[in-house]
């Protein structure tokens, strides 16, 4: 059997259009700015090619996006009114909005350019955050402030929590709601899942100090927590430990999470920069800093956004492009590597996973034994799959490349070995089990059943007997099924009944089993 190895390089090509923005963002080491309006712009978010933000140009809070991939900008909202706290997904950008005299949540598609309400109604709805196709809110009309969500597609809100104490502060990832809770009579976070959700939620984080400002990517959960008189950042993958990702004395604060990559507010030279951590690589360093405030990071992959202060005194919109080298990763190898006895028919699969930019499916190549099989293969976002049906027995191997949106490229190959079972009688004792079974002529037979294949098991053996010569009947069944590992043997005991006279007879018993994929022999 070879070994299994694993290959990392850079891709050098060029990728489709849709890769060209990751490509030059990746060599973009220098912050740049994306407005230079004298008045105000605050509160960034961003999401793929789109950056959006809250604009004081007009006199009061509008809603402008920005095109990274064009360069363009575009007003999306300029009401008279005061819009605030924009969030985007690429596709749509929601916002709170008090045209009605209180807040209300509006969208507007950016593909259709149409503008409408989201959600309206008694009270003030507002801080949204979005994915995908789902917006968490705060919403007060109880008279206290509860979470919800609204599902862009059906219209339908949700609640996530209505527990009596205050709520705040929200934010979505996939189907997971994590928000800030202060109902133990402080701020603690807590989570819900909108797709199998707990009346009120339950504690994420919790115990002595505040505990604030969560943000939240696939499983991993960000927090500011307040302990010994100041602000760090902490982590918890769901359903792990917490763990402290800041240490320095100064105010951390405002931490944001997309993949492996962790952006915060951080005062320890004395104003508002903003660093970051690498969770692949354990790495904190700086990414925005200088005499001026940069503050309320928001990021998407590998794209980060904030607000920065200038010498006027105004605040304009910059990002950063923090380069992503480490390639995808493949996992969940089926069969296992260096594997032996697989059954004829196996099922390859394999676990497909990005840290930042996420995973390309059009740099998916799957080989089997050589031969290109992508095009048969079933691909999800995070897995492979391939049914090659009954191979020959032996030695097979597979190759599976797959790319990411900056160009990181990795190969991982593996063998495997199939066999089917292998059956055999190699002995078999005639015997009388007592004296009554002699005087009523019952001979019992034990047939010995090996299973001489290397590494298959033989699953559900049984034996067949067929009508003997010389009148012989066969008057007891075979016992009941078994499974045979490779190597080891299982007696089966058949009895006949033998006519007066007759001194010898012939039998045939037919052997059968499954392998572990269910085919038959």
């Amino acid at each position: 059997m070879g070994n299994m190895r694993i290959f990392m390089s850079t891709f050098l090509g060029i990728l489709i259009a849709l890769l060209l923005l990751f490509q030059n963002l990746a060599l973009a080491s220098t912050p740049v700015q994306v407005t230079s309006s004298s008045a105000n712009q605050g509160r960034p978010d961003i999401s793929g090619n789109t950056i959006v933000w809250k604009d004081l140009r007009a006199g009061n809070w509008d809603i402008y996006r920005y095109n990274i991939s064009s360069g363009s900008e575009a007003i999306v909202a300029d009401t008279p009114a005061y819009q605030n706290l924009p969030v985007t997904s690429g596709l749509v950008v929601v916002w709170q909005d008090n045209r009605a005299g209180d807040n209300d949540l509006y969208m507007k598609d950016l593909v259709l350019g149409l503008e409408q309400p989201l959600v309206t109604g008694p009270g003030n709805q507002g801080l949204p955050s979005i994915s995908g196709t789902h917006v968490a809110y705060v919403d007060d009309s109880s008279g206290s402030n509860d979470i919800y969500v609204i599902d862009l597609a059906t219209r339908t809100s949700q609640p996530v929590c209505t527990d009596p104490a205050s709520q705040w502060q929200p934010r979505i990832s996939n189907s997971r709601v994590v928000w800030q809770d202060n109902r133990n009579g402080k701020w603690d976070i807590y989570m819900n899942d909108i797709d199998d959700p707990i009346p009120n939620g339950e504690p994420l984080v919790a115990g002595p100090g505040e505990h604030m400002v969560s943000d939240i990517s696939g499983n991993r959960v960000v927090w500011q927590e307040h302990a010994d008189g100041q602000y760090d950042i902490y982590m918890k993958a769901i359903g792990g430990a917490e763990l402290p990702l800041t240490s320095d004395t100064a105010y951390q604060s405002s931490p944001r999470i997309s993949g492996d990559l962790v952006v915060w507010e951080d005062y320890r030279n004395g104003n508002w920069d903003i660093f970051m951590l690498d969770l692949t690589s354990g790495k904190e360093s700086p990414l925005a800093t200088g005499p001026s405030n940069q503050a309320r990071p928001a990021l998407d992959r590998e794209t980060v956004v904030w607000e920065q202060d200038n010498a006027a005194g105004d605040y304009n919109i910059w990002m950063i492009a923090v380069p992503d080298i480490t390639p995808p990763a493949i996992s969940g190898l089926n069969p296992a590597a260096d594997s032996t006895g697989v059954c004829p028919s196996p099922t390859i699969s394999a676990t497909l996973s990005d840290n930042r930019t996420g995973l390309d499916p059009g740099s998916v190549v799957l080989l089997f034994d050589g031969m290109d099989v992508t095009g048969d293969a079933s691909l999800t976002d995070t897995a492979i799959t391939y049914q090659p049906g009954v191979v020959a027995d032996g030695d097979h191997t597979v190759s599976l490349t797959a790319a990411d949106y900056a160009g990181n490229i990795i190969t991982r190959e593996w063998q495997f070995q199939t066999s089917r079972p292998e059956l055999t009688i190699p002995w078999r004792t005639a015997f009388w089990g007592s004296y009554g079974d002699y005087t009523s002529g019952i001979l019992s037979v034990n047939f010995t059943l090996k299973n001489s294949a290397t590494g298959t098991t033989a699953v559900g053996v049984q034996a067949l007997v067929s009508p003997a010569s010389s009148g012989v009947m066969a008057v007891g069944l075979p016992s009941d099924p078994v499974d045979i590992d490779t190597g080891e043997q299982a007696l089966v005991l058949v009895r006949y009944l033998i006519p007066p006279g007759v001194t010898g007879f012939t039998t045939t018993v037919y052997i059968g089993c499954s392998d572990t994929c269910g085919g038959q022999y």
